[in-house]
């Protein structure tokens, strides 16, 4: 009795895993017995991965190496920046509330003489109604006549007094004027005689005030009160009564 070796079917299909699976090395290729040939039927060879060899020609180009993923690089830090600061002073001077009454003796020296006032620089009223007379002896050097003589024009608002003077005359006599320069009305007159032949002293010889209600009833003391400390700080003139 003969046994009949029955081959693979050639349509035996094996799992992908096994196909990729590694084999032993020493694996070979089963041979084909000549019955098997001779009798016409086909056995499929089967195939397995093998490594490439280490041993690669050198004419075979070597590829490039991968660039680095990361670039270390070392950067210094930076130094904060210095703001420069320029600073600006700018002074402003603040006028007081209350302006002190200017000094004539104080004022700047002009390269032209002092100009007398002129009753004309102002409009002026006359006393109203009848004014008050007194006597009034007062000695006055010729600096001090000099400065009445000239008189007085104000420039703003803070300047309330307008003076002038009229004469001399041949005899000497000199009228000294007070006006309010806001109204232009007249407050008091002073009788003056000067040394016009001399080195120009002289002295007060009588005052006359408005004492009316528009002064309040302005008495003697009160009028020659007025005219002392006007004449001291518009006119840089100190008046003494001689006793």
């Amino acid at each position: 009795m003969l046994a009949v070796e029955t081959s693979q079917s050639p349509f035996t299909r094996r799992s992908i895993f096994r196909r990729f699976s590694r084999r032993d090395r020493n694996e070979t290729l089963p041979h084909h017995s000549p019955q098997a040939s001779s009798s016409g039927s086909f056995r499929p060879v089967s195939r397995k991965l093998q490594r490439r060899p280490a041993d690669v020609p050198a004419c075979m180009p070597t590829p490039p190496a991968s660039p680095k993923r990361h670039i270390i690089a070392q950067v210094e830090p930076t130094k904060p920046r210095q703001l420069q600061m320029i600073t600006h002073i700018h002074r402003i001077e603040i006028p007081p509330k209350y302006q002190t009454v200017r000094d004539p003796s104080k004022r700047h020296p002009s390269a032209h003489p002092p100009l007398r006032v002129l009753p004309t620089a102002m409009p002026t009223m006359a006393f109203p109604g009848t004014p008050l007379i007194r006597p009034w002896d007062v000695f006055l050097p010729p600096s001090q006549i000099f400065s009445l003589y000239l008189g007085f024009l104000p420039e703003d608002m803070s300047e309330k007094w307008f003076i002038y003077s009229e004469g001399p005359d041949q005899t000497g006599k000199l009228k000294v004027h007070f006006h309010r320069s806001w109204t232009g009305m007249k407050i008091a007159e002073l009788f003056v005689v000067m040394d016009v032949k001399g080195e120009g002293a002289g002295k007060i010889l009588g005052i006359k005030w408005d004492g009316s209600a528009e002064t309040n009833r302005m008495n003697e003391e009160e009028a020659k009160f007025m005219i002392r400390r006007t004449c001291s700080s518009t006119l840089g003139v100190d008046l003494e009564q001689k006793k």
